[in-house]
């Protein structure tokens, strides 16, 4: 059964309801006053969230173009994360 899964990619999609469910957990934490906000988890959880759709597109034989799509979004995220993990690294060594 989970051979299954991973071959047909199908794994992916309550991986990304799960992804979902922790956005929708530190959102709601975040706005009662604890937790990270969203511009420190959103980046880096939506380049992996790319990452599984690339794969599930892969899986189900679509079009290149998606694949692409997805590919170019996950690295989208993964540079803003990396571009806002510098910004506060710079502004901690500063202060």
């Amino acid at each position: 059964m989970i051979a299954s899964l991973l071959a047909s990619g199908n794994i992916t999609l309550p991986i990304l309801l799960l992804t979902f469910l922790e956005a929708a957990g530190l959102y709601a934490l975040h706005r009662r006053g604890r937790g990270i906000g969203p511009a420190a988890f959103l980046p880096s959880l939506l380049a992996g969230d790319f990452l599984l759709l690339a794969w599930l597109a892969d899986a189900h034989q679509w079009d290149w173009r998606w694949i692409a799509v997805f590919l170019l979004g996950a690295l989208m995220s993964h540079l803003t994360d990396m571009a806002r993990r510098l910004i506060v690294s710079r502004r901690s060594a500063a202060g």
